[in-house]
């Protein structure tokens, strides 16, 4: 049987994202905290700061391995979501024990340090159980194992004298016994599979700047694809990202070893260098801006107003909040060129911004005044945004405005007479067929107009546009996307789909993602809603 190795690795990044989503809230909390525990505070406003840091960091960062089993199993599961997390926590909770038991039983279990801390010892407390430390590995693969397990099962039925044991019930408890085993397997296979880590970890370290420009620029240039989760993910959560020890607490991968930091900033003396991987959204601040000035210089006079009016919105919320989907997918369609320009000037500034000694979070704006605010300049360097920052807007700039003008590349402003060219790619085609349909026209960035349904929340014509609800067999979303797995991807009508405003669609080989933007929570309740799918 051929395995769509592709849609396997689309649908894995969609199911890891669902989780991380809420990292971005835990992170705004926890950096409100951090200000709020800041020597100067009055005594009662460092209360405040200590409960909100407490709450966040200890019941959220310092369990994500529980998060994110939960959060994938129920993010692979097809339907009664509900039942899918009672299994992911119970079968999380026997793996725990199986594998403690094993350490006991086969006389293993390593012994704390003076201080209770188990660091460097490849065993860590999880829960109040002490287990072979695989971190948030364990939620992957586990989480992974629960999808496929509970899918295969929750629609299997016994006769009716033993019905209760069947569908999720059945799953419920092949799930826990094969949790149980990878406890068990666990306590052989990851003590080298800890080893090669570090190893890997020594490889990316002796790679210097070149391992980081490729880090960087593969976080880019996979957008598109939506697989860039894939790379960013093991740096960022993982002990692939770099170990540390802060306040008496471990953490492993750059997000919670720099969340802890900022929490405990009187504490530390240096910024960890794991910070290193989470740099990679430098260009969604400073890029952004460059690239937008060139698309706005580079349109025709009679276009520049109409330029402005797509562009700056998508600019802003790429600045703001580190969305860049909306922008980039306004030229990734026009021209791959400007795109791999990007992703390549992308890897280049993230490499050039740590060789100059910078050593804070920089994916949005906020998270660069953040830094600024609670951690110690001759800590973080953050000053050294600003003559990196604007030097990176001018190179963006004068970079696509050179293309743009060089091959007379039909970017948004650009367009020739009678062309439009919006975010969804309506062609002449869609817009005929939309005219006889009686929709209505919008104007569009070149100048022209598009048409969408008077109801732009009609998400029927996503359903239609995909083969209707019987070719439909799963569906989940992302930060701004729509990942819907299809049984026959001949059946999709992009016309169709495009009569509901959205940034693009990229196809796969049994799969299709369509970009919607920041409304895609709601679109994917409204979808689902439609279908008549569970939303547990």
């Amino acid at each position: 049987m051929k395995v769509d190795v592709a849609g396997v690795m689309k649908r894995f990044s969609g199911a890891m994202i669902q989780p991380v989503m809420f990292l971005s809230v835990a992170g705004i909390m926890l950096a409100l905290a951090s200000v709020l525990r800041l020597t100067y505070m009055p005594a009662a406003v460092i209360g405040v700061g200590d409960f909100l840091y407490n709450l966040f960091m200890n019941g959220f960062i310092n369990n994500l391995v529980v998060i994110f089993v939960v959060g994938l199993t129920c993010a692979f599961a097809k339907k009664q979501k509900t039942d899918a997390a009672v299994v992911a926590i119970a079968s999380f909770l026997c793996y725990l024990y199986a594998d403690n038991y094993w350490l006991n039983l086969t006389g293993t279990l390593a012994q704390p340090a003076a201080d209770g801390s188990f660091y460097g010892t490849g065993q860590a407390m999880v829960l109040g159980v002490q287990v072979v430390d695989m971190g948030v590995f364990i939620s992957i693969i586990l989480g992974c194992i629960n999808g496929w397990i509970y899918n295969k099962l929750c629609d299997v039925q016994f006769p009716d004298a033993v019905r209760i044991y069947g569908g999720t019930k059945l799953a419920f408890l092949v799930c826990c016994l094969a949790a149980a085993l990878l406890g068990v397997a666990a306590t052989y296979f990851w003590p080298p599979v800890a080893s090669g880590i570090s190893a890997l970890q020594g490889f990316i370290e002796n790679a210097g700047y070149a391992g980081l420009f490729v880090y960087g620029f593969l976080n880019r240039i996979l957008i598109p694809t939506g697989l860039h989760h894939l790379v960013w993910m093991p740096f960022n959560y993982t002990s692939v990202g770099g170990v540390a020890e802060i306040a008496g607490q471990v953490y492993q991968g750059a997000v919670p070893i720099y969340t802890a930091e900022i929490g405990n900033i009187a504490s530390i003396t240096a910024i960890d260098p794991s910070v290193r991987y989470i740099v990679f959204g430098f260009s969604k601040v400073f890029g952004s801006i460059g690239c937008v000035l060139a698309f706005i210089a580079t349109a025709k006079p009679e276009k520049k107003a109409a330029t402005k009016a797509l562009l700056i919105p998508s600019c802003f919320t790429a600045v703001l909040a580190g969305i860049t989907e909306p922008l980039e997918f306004t030229y990734l369609f026009v021209s791959p060129l400007l795109f791999l320009v990007h992703s390549l000037l992308d890897g280049i500034f993230q490499t050039l911004l740590i060789a100059v000694g910078y050593l804070a979070q920089c994916g949005s704006i906020i998270d660069i005044i953040t830094a600024a605010i609670i951690i110690p300049w001759d800590m973080s360097h953050i000053y050294l945004i600003i003559p990196v920052g604007l030097a990176a807007i001018v190179v963006w700039f004068l970079a696509f405005r050179f293309f743009i003008l060089k091959f007379d590349l039909k970017t948004p402003g650009r367009e020739d007479e009678g062309e439009e060219i919006d975010l969804s790619k309506m062609n002449r085609k869609a817009f005929e067929a939309q005219k006889a349909a009686g929709g209505a026209a919008v104007a569009v960035a070149g100048g022209g107009t598009a048409v969408v349904d008077d109801d732009a929340t009609n998400v029927q014509h996503i359903i239609d546009g995909l083969g209707g609800p019987d070719n439909i067999v799963s569906l989940m979303n992302c930060f701004t996307r729509l990942r819907i797995d299809l049984k026959d991807m001949s059946l999709i009508n992009e016309d169709e789909v495009n009569k509901f405003k959205n940034s693009g669609i990229v196809r796969g080989k049994n799969n299709v993602q369509i970009i919607v933007g920041m409304k895609v929570q709601d679109v994917f309740e409204k979808v689902m809603v439609a279908l008549g799918r569970d939303l547990e």
